[in-house]
């Protein structure tokens, strides 16, 4: 993620590493990730933003798995918890991926678009590391439902289209200094075609407390 600092990337481990069968992510987005990789059965995956890696607990050991992210605390957390020959943890942000052009079969990126402000240069960086036919599945921030997750911020402010502040997890603990983006949707899908690849399917997830229009969106696309 841009800007994430030390701090907020050891708030993020205590956050992911604590059980929370209820929430979006055990309930709806790990099962989905899942699922999909079990039908690609990529050889090689590329997952952007990785954090502390919890996706490479979804591969079999057929698939090399290789996590990006930029930050240190978070890839020294993944390479104590995921120590495996077939998973690689490596610095590199969505912007600038240290992978070779059409290196990889699939690539995955969960809770990162929302909190990156050139979409477009993303987008780009996923599609130049895919091989031909590859895939690209992305989990972000549904825009219909931004009203709501202001609601979730102890406090933020807007300047622009970002929006930055303290992201309440509930007992007490807080994501702090976190930022969002206030893409449109228009924005994310015209960033994904825009490089070539060719949107699929796109699924609402994570039950929103006041709609339901799902708090994520799973955006599948293919490079033809």
């Amino acid at each position: 993620m841009d800007g994430y600092n030390q701090n907020l990337a050891n708030e993020w481990i205590d956050w992911v590493e604590t059980p929370d069968p209820q929430g979006a992510r055990e309930k709806d987005i790990i099962p989905f990730i899942k699922n999909w990789l079990g039908e690609l059965r990529p050889e090689v995956l590329c997952d952007i933003g990785c954090g502390q890696g919890i996706a490479s607990e979804l591969i079999d050991e057929k698939t090399k798995y290789i996590g990006v992210d930029p930050s240190q605390t978070l890839l020294n957390r993944a390479r104590v918890l995921y120590p495996s020959i077939n998973k690689q943890f490596i610095e590199g942000n969505a912007h600038g991926i240290p992978l070779e052009n059409e290196s990889v079969d699939a690539v995955v990126s969960i809770w990162v678009w929302s909190h990156l402000e050139n979409l477009n240069s993303a987008t780009s960086e996923a599609f130049r590391i895919l091989k031909p036919k590859g895939k690209f599945l992305m989990v972000t921030a549904n825009p219909e439902t931004y009203e709501e997750r202001k609601t979730f911020y102890k406090h933020y402010k807007i300047e622009g289209n970002l929006l930055m502040g303290d992201f309440d997890l509930g007992d007490g603990k807080a994501l702090t200094d976190t930022t969002l983006y206030l893409h449109t949707r228009d924005d994310i899908e015209r960033a994904i075609k825009q490089v070539g690849f060719k949107i699929y399917n796109i699924k609402r997830m994570g039950q929103a407390e006041t709609s339901d229009k799902g708090l994520y969106l799973a955006i599948e696309s293919s490079k033809s």
